[in-house]
């Protein structure tokens, strides 16, 4: 597995959701110490009292357990309730990026021909990441693997089956507006 850029990013991303979730749990420092100690050396045998050194699956694996605890993760600010189009700050992929993974720019050009046809809501590559981060967060969980935060995150398997649902959930969407319309045909004949 190759190290990227965005792996720091990602690993003070997931501290940051941490330290707004002990605060949401209202936990002591003792507590929340003693409950990094009991995840970390759950997932990887290793006591760790504090989440400076912690590996992206403990950090997830605190994650996890805050949330069980009630904690709810929020995406972004919350945007006062108005109707105004929502900012798309999602990383932008590079042409080196869409190189090494040429299955990438295929997605993003599928995901946007789905918008065009009305069929997703969504166009913007937030909205891809929400969709892709739910499918493949899905079967890494039941496998024990750690969670992907975006695309870049993915292996070349789970790429694949993501361009096969949308490609099929685009056909599905297709064959019901054909349907619709020779449904409407139809009773404007009669």
């Amino acid at each position: 597995m190759t190290t990227t850029n965005s792996t720091p990013l990602y690993k003070n991303k997931l501290k940051r959701t941490i330290k707004t979730g002990m605060h949401a749990l209202k936990l002591d420092d003792a507590t929340y110490r003693d409950m990094l100690e009991q995840v970390s050396l759950r997932v990887s045998g290793k006591s760790k009292r504090s989440i400076k050194n912690m590996t992206i699956a403990e950090l997830n694996a605190v994650i996890d357990e805050m949330r069980g605890k009630g904690f709810e993760v929020r995406r972004g600010k919350y945007q006062g309730g108005s109707t105004a189009a929502k900012k798309d700050n999602s990383p932008r992929l590079r042409d080196d990026q869409k190189q090494d993974k040429p299955m990438l720019g295929k997605i993003q050009a599928l995901w946007i021909t789905m918008h065009q046809q009305g069929i997703v809501k969504d166009g913007s590559d937030n909205g891809l990441s929400a969709f892709a981060r739910r499918l493949i967060n899905r079967e890494r969980i039941k496998r024990d693997q750690p969670l992907v935060i975006n695309l870049l995150g993915a292996n070349d398997r789970e790429l694949w089956q993501l361009i096969e649902t949308l490609k099929s959930w685009q056909q599905r969407e297709l064959d019901k507006q054909r349907l619709e319309k020779i449904k409407n045909e139809l009773d404007d004949d009669r």
